[in-house]
Parts: C-alpha cells; structure tokens; sequence
C-alpha cells in the first residue's frame, strides 16, 4: 500500500478500492515507472494440482478393490485435474481483471496495455496504465 502513495489521483483511489476488495492470496505487484504504472498478478497451480492428483489417486484406489498401477491412475488423475484447476484459476483471473477495470473506468482511466495468460503452471495478468 505504500506505493500508492507515489501514484497520482485518481489511480490510487482506484487501486485502493480495487485492492480492498481483492481477496486472493496472490501478492499484487505494483510497478511506478517514468511515465506508466505496472500492475502484474500471477498464480502457480502446482500446488492445486498436486493435491488434487492425490485425492484422486486415493479415490480411485479405494474405488478398485485389486491392485492397480498408481502411476498410471496419477497421469489420469492428473490430466483431469489440470483441466479443473486450470477452470478455477481462469475464473478467478477473470474476476479480478473485471473488477479492476470496473475501478479504472469508474475514475476514467485508460489501460495502455494488458495481458492475461499461462506460461506453463502460472496463471498471470499484467495492466499497465499511463
């Protein structure tokens, strides 16, 4: 929060709102350069996917009452839960990128420009703002 205090009004006041209600656990990085201000957000699904692997592997193996190939089960486990883990982060990011632009545009600001993405297992959004 401290570096809204370097942020020309009325984007603080609109980061400010944007950032009391946004209640995800991924860490906003805010960026001020010469003449932009950098918004990026970013998510690693491992974790998510790893637990969900393991729940699934462990459904399955009380499901099948003979021996059976964990590691085949986990790739199978595992692409279902990719498609959804990768749903639920998708949903969130297009939460956040919503409200934010609801802010910017309640106080008139324009985006320069914006992304959103995968880069392997991490889920980002990048904004950046004149």
């Amino acid at each position: 929060m401290e570096k809204l205090q370097k942020i020309p009004e009325p984007i603080r006041t609109a980061l400010r709102e944007f950032l009391e209600w946004y209640d995800y656990t991924m860490p906003v990085n805010i960026e001020l350069n010469e003449n932009r201000l950098e918004l990026y957000i970013q998510h690693d699904i491992t974790e998510e996917l790893e637990y969900c692997t393991f729940e699934c592997v462990q459904q399955t193996k009380k499901l099948i009452s003979k021996k059976v190939d964990e590691e085949k089960i986990s790739e199978s486990c595992r692409d279902g839960c990719f498609v959804d883990v990768t749903a639920n982060a998708n949903a969130m990011f297009d939460d956040i990128r919503k409200k934010l632009f609801e802010y910017l545009d309640k106080y008139g600001i324009k985006r320069v420009w914006w992304q959103e993405g995968w880069e392997d297992v991490y889920r980002y959004f990048e904004v950046h703002i004149q």
